[in-house]
């Protein structure tokens, strides 16, 4: 009896597992969470969508010091990321996501120029 006790917690903890390990392998989507580090208003993030124009990700106001929520899309490849601000407005070429989780830190020099860091 011992032995199917065993044999059924086994069972159970690698289904319950199985969810969370095919998602480092088969992830199609990404996660993205902002922190603002710069001394500039972030009011949006955009993606160039193929035709041209920009689709929203992520529409959070965030002020020097804060964080967006995560935002998850179906964006894995590479990219054109804006950055909107109440100032200007910053692109990123070439970002690439591979699904998952990222979390980008974003701070500026004394010219202006927006910078951004994966952590």
């Amino acid at each position: 009896m011992k032995k199917i006790s065993v044999l059924a917690v086994l069972i159970a903890c690698c289904i319950t597992l199985s969810g969370c390990l095919t998602h480092w392998f088969l992830d199609s989507t990404t996660r993205l969470q902002i922190e603002n580090k710069s001394s500039k208003t972030v009011v949006e993030v955009d993606i160039l969508a193929e035709d041209g124009s920009y689709r929203a990700w992520i529409q959070d106001t965030l002020r020097t010091g804060e964080k967006s929520r995560v935002y998850e899309e179906d964006w894995v490849g590479t990219f054109c990321l804006r950055i909107r601000t109440l100032g200007a407005d910053f692109d990123i070429q070439n970002l690439t996501f591979d699904g998952g989780s990222e979390y980008m830190v974003l701070s500026d020099d004394e010219d202006g120029s927006l910078h951004y860091e994966f952590k």
